[in-house]
C-alpha cells in the first residue's frame, strides 16, 4: 500500500457533530456525509476526479454503483455529488481526489466515526479546520494505510 507523499497534511475529525454544542441530546446529533465534505472542498474539488473504495460494497447495490461509476478513468465530483447526497452514509470507505494524474485529496471514513483528510493544499486543511475545529493530526499508522498511489492515477 502506498504512503501519503510526504508533502501532504492529514487531518482527523470526528463524523458525529453536535448541530448547537452544549445540548445535550440525540436529537442534536448528526452525520457528516461525503456530500458536505465535497461541498466544504469549494472550488478546490470542483474539478477533481474521484477514484472510490468502499469496504463491502459489493453488499450494498448503491455503494457497488458508486465503486463501478469510478472505476477506469474516475467520476467527476458533480457526478459523484450526485449519487451521494444528500444523506449517504459509508462505514469505510476512501475517495480520492484526482487532477489529471495527481493525487490531490484523500478523504478516508472509518468506522462511521472520522474521517481523515490528506492532501498537500494548507488552503483546505485551513478550510475544513475551521468547520470541524476538532480535527487533529492523522496518526501516522493512520496514513500507512492509504491504498492510493501517490505519483499517478490508477487506470
Amino acid at each position: 500500500m502506498a504512503r501519503s507523499p510526504g508533502a501532504f497534511q492529514s487531518i482527523t475529525f470526528a463524523a458525529w457533530r453536535d448541530r448547537f454544542p452544549g445540548q445535550d441530546r440525540a436529537s442534536n446529533r448528526y452525520y457528516v456525509t461525503l456530500a458536505e465534505l465535497l461541498v466544504r472542498l469549494g472550488s478546490f474539488g470542483l474539478g477533481l476526479t474521484w477514484k472510490v473504495r468502499i469496504d463491502d460494497a459489493r453488499l450494498v447495490t448503491r455503494f457497488a454503483e458508486i465503486e463501478k461509476a469510478s472505476s477506469g478513468a474516475g467520476i467527476g465530483t458533480l457526478e459523484l455529488l450526485a449519487l451521494v447526497a444528500p444523506d449517504l452514509q459509508f462505514v469505510d470507505g476512501d475517495f480520492a481526489g484526482y487532477a489529471g494524474d495527481e493525487l490531490r485529496v484523500v478523504l478516508r471514513e472509518f468506522d462511521s466515526t472520522s474521517w481523515d483528510l490528506c492532501t498537500a493544499d494548507a488552503s483546505v486543511v485551513r478550510e475544513i479546520r475551521q468547520h470541524y475545529p476538532d480535527a487533529v493530526p492523522t496518526p501516522e499508522d493512520v496514513l500507512q494505510e492509504i491504498p492510493w498511489p501517490t505519483t499517478r492515477r490508477e487506470m
